[in-house]
């Protein structure tokens, strides 16, 4: 019986009972010395150049250096489980990256050194930090947490906060939040699409948020993905992973109405 998982590869030769940790090609129990594996949470890219910073499960968050292959030596930031990370649009020297709880640590150098900036990030974050980014503002970043959505406007010199309406889920890994890749006054944000716990949008660039309207048809919950659209501020996607229930939602007039665009309907899988 063999498992895969975060830390290599596992064999077992007597019905599961027992398991030893083997490198790739070698069951002997000899140790990881030729199968490394990482899962990656969150990844972004450095503006003009091919250099990526990535948060990874157990395994902090690391930085490579300019055009990376297999045997590249990566640059290890300071993190437990490593999370979203964001690298500047407009200045490859700045980076994010996030840990565990709304830890969050930034780089002025490219990588080489390392500062905490979650220190006005109040409230219980949730273990699985997000962060939101804008390519038009690439200084304007958010993230979330039980007491609201926080935002900044100086990558992360400053944090202040925006409470939310009643409804607001923001210590939960599967809250999101997302600006407008076309407009970053629009910024949505929530963990479910339902009457008690709605999405929120914000049009003033996160300085406010209402509640957006539920899906007609059905009632639907957690949300497993948003995302914004290229050129239109009033459209978005929620995703959901419900049996017999939509598994696309889009709206074009941010959220007082959606559309079922997956063709599951209310009678499949």
């Amino acid at each position: 019986m063999l498992n895969a998982n975060d830390g290599g590869v596992s064999v077992s030769e007597d019905k599961g009972t027992t398991f030893k940790q083997t490198g790739f090609g070698d069951f002997s129990g000899g140790g990881l010395t030729s199968f490394q594996t990482s899962q990656f949470y969150g990844v972004d890219k450095a503006p003009g150049i091919d250099r990526y910073v990535g948060g990874t499960q157990d395994n902090g968050s690391w930085v490579s250096p300019e055009n990376p292959n297999e045997t590249s030596t990566w640059i290890a930031a300071p993190s437990g489980d490593g999370f979203q990370a964001v690298w500047h649009y407009g200045d490859a020297n700045k980076i994010l990256e996030t840990s565990q709880f709304n830890s969050i640590y930034r780089s002025l150098n490219g990588g080489q050194s390392w500062q905490s900036v979650s220190g006005g990030v109040s409230g219980n974050g949730p273990f699985f930090t997000k962060l939101a980014k804008s390519k038009q503002d690439p200084d304007l970043v958010f993230a979330v947490s039980s007491s609201g959505v926080f935002r900044t406007e100086n990558f992360a010199n400053s944090w202040t906060m925006t409470p939310m309406p009643s409804g607001w889920i923001g210590n939960s890994s599967f809250t999101h939040i997302k600006i407008s890749l076309i407009k970053p006054q629009v910024v949505w944000a929530g963990r479910d699409l339902s009457s008690s716990n709605p999405l929120f949008v914000s049009t003033d660039g996160g300085l406010s948020f209402s509640a957006t309207n539920v899906y007609s048809q059905v009632p639907m919950g957690r949300i497993s993905g948003l995302e914004t659209h290229p050129t239109d501020p009033n459209t978005a996607f929620a995703l959901f992973s419900f049996a017999e229930a939509p598994k696309i939602l889009k709206t074009t007039d941010l959220g007082q109405t959606w559309e079922d665009i997956s063709g599951f309907g209310t009678n499949s899988t």
